[in-house]
């Protein structure tokens, strides 16, 4: 039992390196001027590092074309109206299609992405292409790939937004951010899956072996119930959601599976460490036992006895 308190606190120590995954992801926001408002404002928490990319640029330029409809223009000229309407049903289209492009060259951060290597366009991108021509969009992007709207320091795209009907600023809060592919199991809930896993693994082992041969010693027992619930605990707190955007469901599998295995084995363990804790008994002797022995014969020579004990 002397061991108990430093297997408690290293199993203390493993949950705590599991649950703190906010301060070992990284996320950063779709939209440099609006952030994350729009995924936290529909589905009630912020996304992180396991969030998928689309949900999050479909989230977010679904809520600024609702942010930017319901905005009063009433000092915009008809004509200007008449174009932002336009832009807007056109950034409608877009979103709703799903198709946006894909941060090839920024693996640690997101970054804006006027047209990929795939010939795939931005938001803004497309609202340039569609009221203009692809070929005006394409020397947008030979300068100014990665750029931030506001960032642009090009003619082109001042007089575009001058005839748009919208402001650069709008356009900046329209232009999202692309990250790179989603992380399915962070590196701290796969390590700590690891160790408590192993741990518990062994401890199973171990209470079958007590189970099987007797014993009174209590620590396996007491210690695997601690493990096998910081398991279950484990498990669910980082059980993913499944979440739905816009009639899809972006379930993120892996993290699903590990703790569906994480809760069966802490299950387990704690199953087998309580049986081998309420069974507790003195080993268990063999009642029969036999042995082959010699012994010198009165002629000198070698005799083989055989003897049987039998225990009542």
């Amino acid at each position: 039992m002397k061991n108990l308190p430093i297997i408690f606190t290293l199993t203390v120590a493993i949950l705590f390196l599991g649950y703190n995954k906010s301060s070992l992801e990284t996320t950063q926001m779709v939209n440099p001027l609006l952030g994350d408002i729009s995924y936290e404002s529909k589905f009630g928490y912020k996304p992180n590092a396991t969030t998928d990319n689309n949900l999050r640029i479909r989230t977010h330029l679904e809520y600024v074309e609702n942010l930017l409809r319901n905005k009063d223009v009433s000092t915009l000229s008809a004509d200007l109206k008449t174009k932002r309407n336009h832009l807007l049903d056109l950034l409608h289209d877009y979103w709703t299609n799903g198709i946006f492009p894909k941060n090839y060259d920024y693996a640690d951060q997101r970054k804006p992405c006027f047209i990929d290597k795939d010939g795939t366009i931005c938001a803004v991108g497309y609202l340039v292409e569609q009221t203009t021509s692809r070929q005006v969009a394409v020397d947008i992007n030979s300068k100014h790939k990665y750029d931030e709207l506001l960032a642009m320091n090009n003619s082109t795209v001042d007089k575009w937004v001058l005839t748009s009907g919208l402001t650069k600023e709008e356009c900046a809060m329209i232009q999202p951010t692309y990250g790179p592919s989603p992380v399915n199991i962070t590196p701290a809930y796969g390590i700590s899956s690891s160790i408590i896993g192993g741990l518990n693994l062994s401890l199973n082992t171990v209470n079958g072996i007590q189970i099987g041969k007797g014993t009174t010693n209590k620590t396996i027992p007491i210690i695997g119930l601690i493990t096998g619930a910081g398991q279950i605990a484990l498990g669910s707190a980082m059980f993913p959601k499944e979440i739905n955007g816009g009639g899809t469901n972006y379930p993120n599998e892996s993290p699903k599976t590990l703790s569906m295995v994480n809760i069966g084995l802490g299950t387990t363990t704690m199953i087998l460490s309580a049986w081998n804790l309420i069974t507790s008994r003195k080993p268990k002797y063999k009642l029969t036992t036999w042995n082959i022995y010699s012994f010198p014969s009165k002629d000198n020579n070698t005799g083989i006895a055989f003897s049987m004990t039998r225990r009542f």
